[in-house]
């Protein structure tokens, strides 16, 4: 039987886990929400409506630890509805960090494994080893004893048509260290180094600030003061994979600030905060790039939360900002009224506060496959 274009129309407008179901109706509407085509038209239909993502670890009634993401929507009328998906797969640790998301697709990882996630299909797919880490002392070069994971980042290469994976990796030997680079490439499902620079070396994996925007990804930068380097932000250009550099605000003080990146408006902006409980002012700055991409920051405001409201996560709008309460709660601020609410989403108590939550936003649900292996330029986006 023929799937009419109306039907298509109307399949293509519903959620995952609506057209899940719907592939028991029929053999045809199997095929149809299975074929390329239609998961990307299911995809373009759906990237108007971006959606926050909140990863987060709990632990069940028998004392296991399970991972919880939360759907968060937000309506014109300001009310916001929350789905909570529960992924109890045995292979993945609950407590893997988010290192990026890109057209519904999460990457988990510590470094050393990774998996790629579709929270809305709940499938999972685990990626090849790496062509780098290794640890001990036998290896083929004698100069290195070992290998281990620096960081890791995830997102998606719009020249490629492609999802990648960055890992940098650090060589440690008897005669020397260095720093070097693999990217996993999810339409070959492997792994291959590329050209490791010097700078790279200062990336830190923080997920509390690590992010993927327009295909550049953002690590904290980690400045050296014995060679009176500062504090930086490192990107890693997914599409011409090529590494670079972004100053800080001249006022940031590593020794007095905690600091996140997120996105507000299409803009990066910077989350400035004290290390200390009993000062709660938040400083928020704008990212600025001239005709020449020569990077500027402009202070946007700051704001003074409620005390016990201690952690931003991310803007919803340009007044409403999700923050972290000090007791495990997702609160939601309105820095221009200052009044604030507390949404339904606990952390751990068990979990080390702050930063119970991973909180993401500009999802999208989408029904794309995260086996390795496929040819992505099917995948016209």
């Amino acid at each position: 039987m023929v799937v009419s274009d109306v039907v298509i129309q109307i399949l293509s407008k519903l959620p995952p886990q609506s057209l899940l179901r719907f592939k028991s109706v029929c053999k045809s509407w199997y095929h149809l929400i299975n074929h390329p085509k239609f998961v990307t038209k299911h995809l373009l239909d759906s990237f108007p409506h971006k959606h926050v993502l909140i990863k987060r670890a709990l632990t069940n009634h028998s004392g296991k630890q399970e991972l919880v993401f939360s759907i968060l929507k937000f309506s014109l009328n300001g009310s916001v509805s929350i789905m909570d998906i529960n992924l109890t797969f045995q292979e993945i640790d609950p407590l893997l960090e988010l290192c990026g998301h890109s057209h519904g697709l999460v990457c988990l990882s510590d470094c050393d494994d990774a998996f790629l996630v579709n929270p809305m299909t709940r499938q999972f797919h685990k990626l090849p080893p790496s062509i780098l880490i290794f640890r001990g002392c036998h290896h083929d070069d004698p100069d290195y004893y070992s290998a281990i994971p620096f960081t890791i980042g995830f997102g998606y290469d719009a020249k490629s048509s492609d999802f990648k994976v960055v890992r940098i990796v650090s060589c440690r030997g008897q005669a020397k260290s260095s720093m070097r680079v693999e990217i996993y490439d999810l339409s070959k499902d492997k792994w291959r180094e590329i050209e490791a620079p010097d700078l790279c070396g200062n990336a830190r994996f923080i997920p509390s600030f690590d992010m993927c925007h327009e295909g550049i990804f953002y690590w904290w930068g980690y400045g050296e003061p014995r060679i009176n380097e500062v504090d930086s932000i490192i990107t890693f250009d997914m599409s011409e994979e090529i590494f670079g550099k972004i100053s800080l605000p001249e006022s940031f003080n590593d020794t007095k600030h905690k600091i996140s990146l997120r996105v507000l408006n299409k803009s990066i902006i910077l989350f400035v905060y004290p290390f200390e409980s009993n000062e709660t002012n938040i400083d928020i700055w704008e990212m600025e790039k001239d005709e020449s991409s020569v990077v500027s920051w402009s202070k946007l405001l700051t704001i003074d939360p409620p005390f016990g409201v201690e952690h931003p996560l991310l803007f919803v709008s340009c007044e409403e900002l999700l923050m972290e309460s000090s007791e495990g709660h997702v609160i939601m601020y309105n820095t221009a009224t200052q009044l604030f609410k507390k949404l339904p989403i606990e952390g751990d108590v068990t979990y080390a506060k702050p930063h119970r939550f991973e909180a993401h936003d500009l999802f999208i649900e989408s029904l794309l496959p995260v086996e390795g292996g496929r040819d992505m330029i099917n995948y016209d986006f």
